[in-house]
């Protein structure tokens, strides 16, 4: 007589049962802790494709408000960057609100961080206007020192934009080329300022004429040798066919190259242009 495959579970015996039903709950305890790192992955995923990687928090909710809360999570979070960053930075920077612009600032690099107009704008709204604005104020503070010490404070606001900004597009010359012109004119670290200007001049759509500043802040900087392995590089990086282009300007670099190996009294064995 057959038996039916429904009572076949009857006919186990109760060991076989009872191994059976650990090994289902072994499967299942393992799966669940893989189903809910998969879907917190996917989750993180989303939130970067939808905010590009600034989550809304309370907090930030707080900072838009009701409408552009609502803006921001119907997809809209460029329009709403777009919109803070014409109309309130600019009504803060005529205003000379400085905390205040500063706070929008943030908030437009927050909801925007992969837009690199947002921090290269801000950035240099807080080094330069607001630091030469604090520096200028004797009416609101006739202390000298503290002026100086408020002007200081927007301009580290102001590198710390810059910064913050390249960390996030790092493929954007203009960041690396303004933060090293901040550092050239206002704090005149012309080391730190070639440095920046050799990260720009490295990127793909950097203009030609960028190739020349390390060297040239190495002079300011007074460190001749750095200056003349730097001019040195560069003419050796150069190709023969790029060495002829107007643009590269290989006169100067040749003369700046002969100078500097006159002056450290470079064997003749060893110059690039030997006499």
């Amino acid at each position: 007589m057959e038996i039916p495959a429904s009572h076949l579970n009857t006919c186990l015996p109760l060991a076989w049962r009872l191994r059976r039903a650990a090994l289902v709950a072994l499967l299942l305890g393992l799966w669940a802790p893989c189903k809910i790192f998969w879907e917190q992955r996917i989750a993180h995923e989303q939130d970067i494709l939808r905010y590009s990687g600034a989550p809304i928090t309370r907090e930030l909710r707080d900072q838009l408000g009701q409408g552009l809360t609502i803006g921001v999570l119907s997809g809209m979070r460029s329009v709403v960057a777009d919109f803070i960053f014409v109309i309130n930075v600019t009504i803060a920077w005529e205003n000379e609100e400085w905390f205040h612009m500063a706070e929008y600032v943030s908030l437009c690099t927050t909801l925007q961080p992969r837009a690199p107009i947002f921090w290269d704008i801000g950035g240099w709204h807080l080094a330069y206007n607001a630091s030469v604005a604090a520096m200028q104020d004797v009416k609101d503070q006739p202390n000298e020192l503290r002026r100086i010490k408020a002007s200081r404070y927007w301009l580290d606001r102001g590198i710390d934009v810059y910064k913050r900004g390249i960390a996030n597009n790092p493929g954007y010359w203009r960041l690396w080329a303004d933060t090293a012109q901040l550092y050239q004119q206002r704090l005149k670290d012309y080391r730190t300022a070639a440095y920046y200007y050799q990260k720009a001049s490295e990127l793909p759509d950097a203009p030609v004429f960028l190739e020349r500043f390390p060297a040239i802040m190495y002079g300011l900087a007074g460190d001749d040798q750095a200056a003349y392995a730097s001019w040195k590089a560069l003419w050796l990086r150069l190709t023969p066919e790029q060495r002829e282009q107007k643009f590269h300007w290989k006169e100067k670099i040749q003369d700046n190259i002969r100078r500097l190996e006159r002056k450290l009294s470079i064997p003749e064995e060893k110059r690039v242009f030997p006499n």
